[in-house]
Formats: C-alpha cells, structure tokens, sequence
C-alpha cells in the first residue's frame, strides 16, 4: 500500500473511533482516550527532547502530563502547573550536580504546557453545553483544513511557504487550510445553535491557529533531525496528528465561554 492509502486508511479508523468516543461511549470513555493522546504525545515530545540531548525526566513529566486531564475536569490545572515546577525543583535538589538544570526545567515544563495542558481542553470543551458537538466541530474543521491542505499543497504547490521550517509546506496549501476551515467552521450553523457571524470569526481564528500549530511542531522536529513523531502509518506520530489541534482547543473553550457566555454543565 501507498502512502496515500496508508494515510487514509489510518485516518478512516481515527475517524471511527473518535466518533464512537465523542457521540456514543460514556463520558469516562472520552476522558480514557484523551489521557491516552496526552501520555503518546509527551512520550514522542520528550523523544524528540532527548535526541538533541536535552536532560528529561521522562517519568516525572509523564506522571504530572497525565493528571492534568484529570484537573482539567475540576479547574485546577493552574494549581497543578505550580505543583510541577515545585516538584521538578525539589526533585531536581537531589542531583549533586546543578549542570542543565535550566534546560531540564524548560524542557520538561514546556512539554507539559504544549501537550498536556493544551489538549485537555477538550475535555473542558466536552463539559459545555452541546460539548460533544463543539468537540466535533474543533476536530472536523482542523483536521479538514489538514487535508485540504495536504491534498492541494501535494497537487497544486509550487511556492513555499517556510521552506527553513517545513519543506513541503506550500502558500497554496496554506491558502486552502484557511478556506476549508472557515467553510466548514461557517456550514457548521446546521447543527450548532451560533450565528453565521461568530462561526465565520471562530473559523478563521482556529484556521490561522492550525497552520501555526502545524508549522510550530515542524520546527521541533527540524530541531530534533526527524521527519515524524512517531510510527503510525501513513500519518507519523500522535504529535503529527494532534499538532494543528493544540493551539486550536484552548482558543474554542476562550471563544465559547468568554465570548458566547458558555458555562460549564
């Protein structure tokens, strides 16, 4: 098989899933695969972390990555951030060496804000009013605006977009993640009670936000001297499929609750 095929047959079972997860499972389904998606991608992000020969503390970022899904359910993500670099320093005051202490501090929080933090989000925005169809909306118009992207940028691009950052990036792929965003994002008025005005803002605003996630994760990669995250086939790693989804999330939840008045069920 192809790539091609590789890809979509990948994303026809991703599809499936998330659908079953989001509409039909319970709610503990929903929070089990979103700790999943939290720990694969801290896991591929302190990879790529150790690989440039950073010092991770692969456990500790694990253990504190996995509870903030949990806190994200009892607002209390804040709190726990503090709690991570407390206990990353005291952790860090039995080394008998100080020796990339910033760096191993950085790196380690970082990856908890990029991945953990970010994406459990979704489970802020599943607690909302029409949760699971908000949910839909995020993933159906990010990661279609992923394969318009992918499918006019691999067809019809010629000119680069951030060739330093992302080789096969072009401005016409770019051109068409925006376009397909906003489409979809706006069509979304059958079934979600918003105006057209507040889809079309919302549409654009996680559009720009995909493309800059996309490119965000590209340069980590770039850093690190790989092409994927990860291993799935015909898509990369979880941090290649989730990365156009993590800066896209939080801004829905802000959008929802502090623009549209959403308050949490």
């Amino acid at each position: 098989m192809n790539q091609l095929g590789k890809r979509l047959l990948t994303s026809a079972v991703l599809i499936s899933i998330a659908l079953a997860v989001i509409f039909f499972l319970p709610h503990w389904c929903f929070f089990v695969v979103v700790e999943v998606l939290v720990l694969m991608g801290l896991w591929e992000f302190f990879s790529l972390a150790e690989q440039k020969g950073l010092l991770i503390h692969r456990a500790f970022g694990l253990v504190f990555g996995a509870l903030l899904p949990f806190s994200a359910y009892l607002s209390l993500q804040p709190t726990n951030l503090l709690m991570v670099c407390v206990a990353l320093f005291i952790f860090l005051f039995n080394r008998r060496s100080p020796d990339k202490t910033i760096t191993s501090v950085s790196v380690s929080v970082f990856g908890i804000i990029y991945v953990a933090w970010f994406f459990s989000y979704l489970i802020k925005i599943k607690l909302l009013p029409d949760g699971a169809a908000w949910v839909f909306y995020t993933i159906l118009i990010v990661k279609s605006g992923d394969a318009a992207a992918y499918f006019v940028g691999k067809k019809f691009g010629k000119t680069k977009l951030l060739e330093h950052v992302s080789p096969k990036k072009s401005i016409e792929g770019a051109i068409a993640q925006m376009i397909a965003t906003i489409a979809l994002s706006v069509g979304s008025v059958f079934y979600l009670h918003v105006s057209p005005f507040h889809l079309f803002i919302l549409g654009t605003a996680v559009g720009a936000l995909a493309l800059l996630g996309d490119l965000a994760e590209s340069l980590i990669k770039r850093d690190a001297g790989v092409k994927d995250s990860g291993n799935i086939p015909g898509l990369g790693g979880i941090l290649d499929v989730l990365d156009s989804l993590l800066f896209t999330i939080p801004v829905v939840y802000f959008y929802l609750t502090m623009i549209l008045g959403f308050e949490r069920l």
